[in-house]
C-alpha cells in the first residue's frame, strides 16, 4: 500500500469519528419519553442531528398539516431531531424540556420522516453519506 493511500484511509477514519461526534455533540445517547417510562436509545453508528430553526419550523408545520389533531390540541416542540437509524430508516423526534430536569430534553413523539415532503433535501443537508451503511 502506498503512503498516499494509507494517509487517505487514516484521514477518512478520523473524519468519520469526528463527524459522528459533531453530528450528535449536544444529543444524549438516550432520550426519555415525556409521557411514559420508555426511552429512545441511539446506536453508536446511528446519525442524529437537531434541525436548524428554519427547517424545524417547516417540518413542524408539515407535521401539523399532516396530522390536524396536533394543531387542534396544540403541539409544542422545543427541538426536532432527524434520526437516521443504522437500518436506513429516518425518523423525526420531537423534543421538549424535561418536566423534572430542566437541563435535559424528553421526547413527545416520533414520525416516519419518509412521509414528509423535502426529506431527501434534509438528508443531504444534515446526514453524512459516508457514515450510512
Amino acid at each position: 500500500m502506498n503512503t498516499t493511500l494509507a494517509r487517505s484511509l487514516v484521514w477518512a477514519g478520523v473524519t468519520v469519528m469526528w463527524c459522528q461526534h459533531a453530528l450528535a455533540a449536544d444529543l444524549d445517547a438516550r432520550i426519555e419519553s415525556c409521557v411514559s417510562n420508555s426511552a429512545i436509545q441511539f446506536d453508536p453508528i446511528d446519525q442524529r442531528v437537531a434541525l436548524e430553526p428554519d427547517d424545524q419550523t417547516r417540518v413542524h408545520a408539515d407535521m401539523e398539516q399532516r396530522y390536524p389533531v396536533l394543531a387542534r390540541h396544540g403541539f409544542p416542540v422545543s427541538k426536532i431531531i432527524l434520526w437516521q437509524k443504522k437500518n436506513g430508516e429516518s425518523l423525526f423526534i420531537t423534543l421538549l424540556e424535561h418536566p423534572t430536569r430542566p437541563s435535559e430534553a424528553c421526547f413527545t413523539a416520533t414520525f416516519a420522516a419518509g412521509r414528509f415532503p423535502g426529506i431527501e433535501t434534509l438528508r443531504r443537508k444534515y446526514l453524512r453519506p459516508e457514515l450510512q451503511i
